[in-house]
This record gives structure tokens, sequence and C-alpha cells, in this order.
């Protein structure tokens, strides 16, 4: 009677398990062709892949791995100093551009872990919610609607609409996230908002490294996203932001 049961049981799971896995094939099928119809090319079909399987790795590490998550960040910075050690081989005053690539690593790296050691993962969990969100409502808005260019000479591709776009999606993200905290919904949406510019700015920034030394990519390392420095361009300056908002107003948090 017990095998028989346990039978029925394991049964039951399978269907569950694959009507599951129907409905994801199904809902990412959609997805994919929806962003096909917005842009065909096969680079945006791998980063929406390469997204899909680092988000859940990184979400999980943020909330339930601290050791997990060092490791993936010195690995990353590790992965970062030799992109641009390759980037500035070729740069005329070598030292000066490897003496601002030490910062520009160095900096975001050691907030990132900084703010991993809080006691509320939630703080990390809602920057890389508004980063992640800014980022893909700021390239759909801008793929959707056009409009003028936001720093045609730096990143020919970024609009002022995607500008809006991401900040008003982060600002939803804002809204969302002032019930994880003490800081109330416009603290949060402010800051959010805020958080999104900061955001686009540092991806600005690497792009106009890029623009200095003459490359597309930093790297080829992640289908669809280039390199490492290219797919947390917008952390960038972001982690020390928001390493500033908790260290002065750590009653919001």
């Amino acid at each position: 009677m017990v095998k028989g049961k346990s039978d029925k049981n394991m049964e039951g799971l399978k269907k569950i398990l694959h009507s599951l896995n129907v409905i994801s094939n199904k809902l990412f099928g959609k997805i994919i062709a929806k962003i096909d119809e917005l842009d065909p090319s096969e680079n945006t079909r791998q980063r929406v892949i390469s997204a899909v399987i680092l988000v859940p790795l990184a979400v999980y590490a943020i909330c339930f791995s601290q050791s997990l998550f060092f490791f993936i960040t010195i690995a990353i910075t590790i992965l970062m100093t030799a992109e641009w050690l390759d980037l500035t081989k070729s740069a005329q005053d070598q030292k000066k551009w490897r003496l601002i690539g030490l910062a520009y690593i160095a900096i975001p790296m050691y907030c990132v872990l900084k703010l991993r050691l809080q006691q509320d993962t939630n703080i990390l969990l809602w920057m890389f919610a508004v980063i992640w969100t800014t980022d893909i409502f700021a390239f759909f808005s801008g793929k959707t609607f056009g409009g003028v260019k936001l720093a045609p000479q730096i990143s020919p591709n970024k609009t002022w609409t995607g500008l809006i776009g991401g900040v008003f999606a982060s600002m939803i993200i804002g809204f969302l996230s002032a019930f994880m905290f003490r800081g109330g919904v416009f603290f949060f949406v402010f800051f959010s908002a805020l958080l999104a510019i900061i955001e686009q700015a540092s991806d600005l920034l690497e792009s106009k490294f890029k623009r200095t030394f003459g490359v597309k990519d930093s790297g080829n390392i992640i289908p669809g996203h280039g390199g490492i420095l290219d797919r947390l361009d917008g952390l960038m300056l972001s982690a020390p932001f928001v390493l500033f908002l908790i260290t002065f107003f750590s009653d919001k948090f």
C-alpha cells in the first residue's frame, strides 16, 4: 500500500513538473518572440538567455550564500581587472590609465562587499532590482519609441525616451521596495529614480572609456553582453551611491 501510494505521488509530481516545464517553455518562447519583434538581432536574444541564467544565480548568492557571493565578487574583480589591462595595453599614458582602472574597479567592488555584509540583504536586492529594471526598460523604451539621442558621441543607441522609461520603471521598484524598509514611499521612489539616473550615467562612463580606447566591447565572456565590465557598467557608480545612502540615511533602511 505504501509503495503504491508513493508511486502515485511520484506520478503526480512528474505531471506537475511536466506541466510547469510546458508553461515555462511557452512563456519563454512568447518573451523571445516579442523581443524579436522589437529587435530581431541575435545579440539581443543572447542577452536575454544570459540574463535568465545569471540573474537567479546572483539573487541566490545575495539572499542565501555569503560565501558564494564573495567568491563571485572576487572572481568578477579579477576578470574586470584583466579586461581593463587588455583595454589599456595600447594607451599612451598607460600608468595613468591603470591607476584610473584600479579606482574604477576597486571602489565599487569594495562597496558591493560592504553592502553584502549588512544584516539586511534586501538593500542589495533593491540596488540590483533598480539597476536591472532601469537597463531593461531603458533598452526596450528606446527601441520601441526612439527619439532624441541621449549622448550620441558616447553611446549612439541611448535615447532620452529610454532614460525616461528606465527612470519611470525604477520608481515602481522604489514604490514596492518602500514596504521592505523604514524610509517610506517618497524616500524610495525619489532615490530609486536618482539611482536609475546614476546607473545610466555609469553606463555612459564605461561607454566613454571604450570610445577612448577604440573598442566596442570590453571582452566577450558573456554572450550578448560582451565583457564583465560591459555587463556591470551600471554598478560602478551605483554601488558607491547606495553605500553612501545607507551610511547617511541608515534609519531609512
